[in-house]
């Protein structure tokens, strides 16, 4: 199974717009990240735990994928 919580992605600093890599993780946890520019805390918020559904739905969806591509082999 593909482990969505360890992708990367770029996130731009609200204040000094560099791009500072998180994982996928990070966000769902709401944690607080150091802009690697500025220096800066940058707080990540799951407003209404949009990514959390969204990981939930997309690894449901992922499972009933192997689950077709086994039966049928």
């Amino acid at each position: 199974m593909i482990d969505l919580d360890l992708i990367e992605v770029n996130i731009d600093c609200p204040l000094c717009n560099f791009k500072n890599e998180i994982f996928l993780k990070n966000i769902r946890l709401k944690d607080v990240i150091i802009c690697r520019g500025c220096k800066k805390n940058i707080q990540l918020n799951d407003h209404m735990n949009t990514f959390r559904k969204a990981k939930r739905d997309i690894e449901r969806q992922i499972t009933e994928l192997q689950n077709i591509l086994t039966f049928k082999i």
